[in-house]
């Protein structure tokens, strides 16, 4: 609650900011974005922020990116409110990337919505087509660190991705899955103590 009363004060500000970024072409946002990891956390924090509601084809409010978030196709990624995405995550969003509502993504995880194809032997794998995948994450969804979300799946709400787990397959409401590839281990219920497992 308190980050939403510091993200509603500093509002007015963002204003100003976007109102300034708004002429700038997309590389150059880019490459502000790559610059923006030398500054101090909060104004890391903001500056992030604000390039991201520029980049993005949507992006709500209270958004927190933490440094070293290397973004892909960013035209193709929607961001709802109250989301972070921390240190070092790698979010290629070529097939699409939606992220609801209350989604934390810890550290160290990737998000790819496409995969490489190999049916073409007259061609290297690496310039076979891509076979793309949009990923849906539903609104309240707990992704913990290291962990890879892969092309076409759906996270749907209140679910729980544990630590180093590699998605492929969608995953159902209420859910905490985990491993690799991961598979469903245990029902969330309210007001449930958290796993040390899970990660932060």
């Amino acid at each position: 609650m308190r980050g939403r009363d510091k993200f509603r004060k500093a509002k007015v500000v963002f204003r100003v900011f976007g109102v300034i970024l708004k002429p700038l072409p997309r590389p150059l946002l880019r490459w502000l974005w790559t610059l923006s990891d030398g500054l101090p956390d909060v104004l890391g924090v903001a500056a992030r922020y604000m390039l991201l509601r520029r980049l993005a084809h949507r992006c709500g409010d209270n958004v927190m990116i933490g440094r070293g978030v290397e973004l892909r196709y960013p035209e193709r990624l929607t961001v709802g409110h109250n989301v972070s995405i921390h240190k070092g995550c790698y979010v290629d969003a070529y097939g699409g990337i939606e992220i609801g509502d209350d989604v934390s993504i810890a550290h160290q995880s990737s998000l790819i919505s496409f995969e490489h194809t190999w049916n073409d032997e007259t061609l290297p794998i690496r310039d076979n087509p891509l076979l793309i995948g949009r990923i849906r994450i539903q609104s309240d969804v707990w992704i913990g660190c290291g962990c890879r979300i892969l092309s076409g799946v759906e996270l749907s709400g209140r679910s729980v991705v544990a630590a180093g787990s590699v998605v492929t397959k969608s995953v159902a409401a209420g859910m905490l899955v985990g491993g690799v590839p991961a598979k469903p281990l245990k029902t969330i219920k309210g007001g449930e103590s958290h796993e040390r497992s899970v990660g932060s």
